[in-house]
């Protein structure tokens, strides 16, 4: 049964809530999922790498609830499922790269969140200047590594 198209319009800018309005639960959850880390992460480390993917999460989301919405009754009907059921999670719990990234991003929140507000109100210059220094190009650093790090694991592998 279709559903009303004004709520399947106003549900359509948030990804995910439309499939779900949809009553596709498991492809709206993974994408309200991505879309979330994907805007979490630009918030927290200040950078407008996440933004792009962010975008393009929002604009699939939106026309993925109109397609889903047409197709609903027909033959053609899209199966509920999850985005991401064809990644092998195991390769993502091995993945070292993964973890380095991960284990920055920790340390980097770390440096940003805690230590800097401690030096700052204990009144440590050198160590408040330390941590601006890193705040301001840590996240440029991360995403330089990162990129090396894919470009090379790719012509390693071939």
């Amino acid at each position: 049964m279709k559903k009303n198209l004004f709520f399947t319009f106003c549900f359509s800018f948030i990804p995910g809530a439309g499939q779900m309005y949809q009553n596709y639960m498991k492809r709206g959850l993974s994408l309200m999922c991505i879309g979330g880390i994907l805007f979490i992460l630009a918030v927290m480390l200040e950078t407008v790498v996440f933004i792009i993917p962010f975008l393009i999460i929002m604009a699939y989301s939106f026309f993925d609830t109109y397609n889903i919405r047409n197709l609903i009754g027909t033959d053609s009907e899209i199966k509920d499922d999850y985005i991401l059921q064809g990644i092998d999670l195991n390769k993502i719990k091995n993945n070292k790269l993964l973890g380095i990234g991960i284990i920055f991003v920790g340390l980097y929140l770390l440096l940003n969140n805690v230590l800097y507000g401690i030096s700052r109100q204990i009144g440590i210059d050198f160590l408040v200047d330390f941590i601006k220094i890193i705040r301001m190009y840590f996240p440029s650093l991360i995403v330089a590594a990162i990129t090396i790090g894919i470009g090379t694991k790719m012509i390693s592998n071939k």
